[in-house]
């Protein structure tokens, strides 16, 4: 049967990552770091030197080592998050070589240098999201901590500095991108407005009224 809850999307998800072998997952790093770096070139300009948010990807998620790798290389100041008490997020800059350590909060690796609010990053040109699947219109499903739809909500708060202006893309394989409607989700989930796979990348459709 196929599934129907977020918990049971997830299951399926995660097997179907744990089931890809090493030469696919290193394909799959190179195209992401192509892709994420010419999806942050068509938004701020290829000569550009901007900020980007990207995270360092954990476990069988789609590898973000060379995707970092290829942002600073271009120039740009790439940020990582880091997990705070009450599913909040701070941001550390990474650069080659960044010292990491097991996070308090979530069964991550996170940098260990100084810890911003996402306001004190200054402008930031884009956003790269970690998840399980999204689909066409930017429905991202999560790996269920909250963390980021607590973000993506402050995002669109004034109060919390934050600004809907910044665009966010849900980094994912190709086969994790589905047709609009086809995962679960509630209103605390926030759409990104962007698709970012080792393809290439896609603007998220308007969801259908």
């Amino acid at each position: 049967m196929p599934p129907t809850t977020k918990s049971q999307w997830r299951s399926r998800l995660r097997a179907a990552r744990l089931s890809m072998d090493d030469d696919a997952r290193h394909l799959a790093a190179v195209g992401l770091a192509s892709a994420g770096a010419g999806w942050v070139a068509q938004l701020c300009g290829a000569d550009v030197r901007a900020t980007v948010c990207a995270y360092i990807s954990s476990g069988s998620e789609p590898g973000t080592g060379l995707l970092l790798e290829a942002l600073v290389g271009a120039g740009h100041r790439v940020y990582v998050p880091v997990c705070e008490s009450g599913n909040q997020l701070s941001w550390t800059e990474w650069t080659p070589g960044t010292g990491l350590a097991l996070s308090e909060f979530a069964p991550v690796m996170e940098p260990t240098g100084p810890r911003l609010p996402f306001a004190g990053l200054g402008a930031v040109a884009g956003l790269l999201l970690p998840a399980l699947a999204v689909d066409s219109a930017g429905v991202r499903l999560g790996q269920g901590g909250g963390y980021y739809d607590r973000f993506l909500a402050a995002l669109a708060s004034p109060a919390d500095g934050g600004t809907q202006a910044v665009p966010t893309a849900a980094v994912v394989h190709e086969q994790e991108v589905f047709p609009q409607g086809a995962l679960p989700h509630d209103v605390l989930d926030r759409p990104v407005a962007w698709l970012v796979t080792p393809g290439g990348w896609s603007k998220a459709e308007t969801p259908e009224q």
